[in-house]
């Protein structure tokens, strides 16, 4: 019985090590391309990952990422991405991005300006929301998601989950 005692510490420094072993075999980053050319698969503007071609570099590098909110899906960028975001202009129809774990494209969307008239049943950043404030949330639909539309919704994917975990900038 002594000896089922001594066992127990011993499981449990074998968890811990190998839950951090799992960690750090969690490869590449976060980052956000805007998209070169798309299809959309129906009125909705729902983007197709098929023959889809991104930027040659990324928007929003991970170095650019400083924290993912998984419960409100906001990302905190820094001040040099803040800058890149205010320098650009969004039409009224959006400016498409896609976000990467790795070099696996997780989701689509857009940045969706909120002086648009127009709605989007897709994925949406406004841009301007955050304005001045160094976070992006990332929606459903704008200005909201329909009930008659399902948007699919990977913004807390597994992959971006680990990654964010893995580098202490996941907040729950």
């Amino acid at each position: 019985m002594k000896h089922f005692f001594l066992w127990i510490p011993a499981f449990l420094l074998a968890a811990l090590f190998s839950c951090e072993r799992m960690s750090a075999d969690v490869k590449g980053d976060v980052n956000l391309y805007l998209i070169e050319s798309f299809e959309t698969l129906d009125a909705s503007g729902a983007i197709s990952t098929d023959n889809l071609e991104l930027e040659t570099r990324a928007l929003i590098a991970y170095k650019d990422l400083t924290q993912y909110d998984s419960g409100s899906c906001e990302f905190t960028i820094t001040h040099q991405a803040r800058d890149i975001l205010d320098d650009m202009e969004f039409p009224v129809n959006g400016v498409p991005f896609a976000v990467l774990a790795g070099k696996e494209i997780i989701y689509t969307g857009y940045f969706w300006p909120s002086y648009s008239s127009a709605s989007c049943q897709w994925v949406v950043i406004d841009p301007f929301m955050s304005s001045g404030s160094y976070k992006l949330r990332v929606q459903l639909g704008y200005p909201g998601q329909f009930e008659e539309n399902t948007i699919p919704d990977y913004r807390n994917h597994p992959r971006i989950l680990e990654i964010f975990e893995r580098d202490g900038k996941l907040k729950h």
